[in-house]
């Protein structure tokens, strides 16, 4: 399984069920909007930190991130 698609699909749907851009998701972390398209993308990877910074922002637990389309079962 490759976990960065796995995370970059979790982003994206936890994002959407929100109804925020990636610039909306981008200033609730304090990262890039780029940052966070390339991880949605699976493009690049990330630290745990970023990990539970755009889990809290998205209102959701860090491992549900991780798991995969648990965006599914909300």
């Amino acid at each position: 399984m490759n976990y960065k698609i796995v995370v970059g699909d979790n982003i994206r749907g936890f994002r959407h069920k929100l109804n925020w851009s990636q610039e909306k998701l981008a200033a609730r972390t304090k990262l890039t909007n780029d940052y966070i398209s390339r991880v949605e993308l699976a493009k690049e990877g990330m630290s745990i930190s970023s990990l539970i910074k755009i889990a809290t922002a998205l209102k959701v637990e860090p491992h549900q991130l991780l798991i995969k389309d648990s965006y599914k079962s909300d």
